[in-house]
């Protein structure tokens, strides 16, 4: 009989996580019919997502893996060698972390969105003869849509090359599965034609008019945004899931090919969102706790 599920895991928080969206997915243990079976496809994805957390280079991850209890916990008979691991890391494509990311936000309910740019630093230069050298700065541009409630990233679109912030927020309001959202976005997505397409989706783009000399700004959506927003000040936890991101997953891109800078970003957008889920649960069990503790006791019958 083929077994279709992994038993006997030992518990990680993150290793649950990442076993639990394995199993939401339904991929097979062995992506191969005939031939050796040396690793099994929940092993090879494990090892992908761990690499990339840990932000070190290829060679001194795989040194420092005889050194830790992951080959124990997901039960690793042998150890990959560098190149093996590459090969795995340019297996998974784009498409298919991002519906990893869907399946792992689909229980969600997300009430307000919000959809920032940033630059991210690719270039492995060093800015001291960068600046010395007088060189202009390069960055690929990251253009991400989340929950402004809990900071999980629901799509993102990485850019070699400085684009304007609304053809990539085009692209993101038409593939979106959200449906009757409010979203909220800063004067770089003013742009009727953008509302439209959020429109078409049954969600509402909120975004400040730009500074124009008309008193009367054109377009019915950019009126409605003229009056002003409530909720417009919940905008900001884009900025802090940014910091968050640049600062704690991606201070910089490792990859040096386009196609993986694009792998490389979708897997930390995941594992950023695995990351907030563990910390919400780890909350939610403080706070039930603390609830049971303060509880006073119950009387005893007499």
């Amino acid at each position: 009989m083929t077994q279709t599920t992994i038993q006997h895991t030992l518990r990680h928080e993150f290793l649950s996580e990442i076993l639990k969206l394995y199993h939401a997915m339904g991929l097979p243990l062995h992506d191969n019919k005939i031939g050796p079976r040396v690793y099994s496809e929940f092993q090879k994805f494990s090892l992908v997502i761990l690499f990339r957390r840990s932000k070190k280079v290829l060679r001194d991850f795989v040194a420092e893996l005889y050194e830790t209890k992951w080959p124990s916990w997901i039960d690793l008979k042998h150890i990959p060698s560098k190149s093996v691991l590459h090969n795995w890391c340019a297996k998974y494509s784009v498409k298919f972390i991002k519906e990893l990311n869907y399946v792992l936000l689909r229980e969600k309910n997300p009430k307000i969105m919000a959809i920032d740019a940033t630059g991210v630093d690719a270039y492995l230069r060093s800015k001291h003869y960068e600046k010395r050298a007088k060189l202009e700065p390069k960055f690929n541009k990251l253009s991400l849509f989340i929950d402004v409630k809990n900071q999980l990233i629901y799509d993102h679109i990485l850019q070699m090359k400085p684009r304007h912030d609304v053809k990539a927020a085009t692209r993101i309001f038409k593939r979106t599965r959200l449906r009757k959202k409010k979203i909220l976005g800063d004067k770089g997505y003013d742009s009727e034609p953008l509302h439209e397409v959020a429109q078409s989706k049954q969600n509402t783009l909120f975004a400040p008019v730009r500074e124009s000399p008309r008193t009367n700004p054109k377009g019915t959506n950019r009126r409605r945004c003229a009056e002003g927003d409530e909720d417009y000040s919940q905008r900001s936890n884009v900025e802090s899931c940014i910091h968050s991101l640049k600062s704690r997953r991606i201070p910089i891109l490792r990859s040096k090919l386009h196609h993986m800078k694009k792998r490389e970003m979708a897997t930390q957008v995941l594992i950023h969102n695995l990351e907030k889920i563990i910390k919400a649960v780890k909350l939610y069990l403080r706070m039930m706790l603390g609830i049971i503790l303060d509880r006073p006791p119950c009387n005893k019958l007499s």
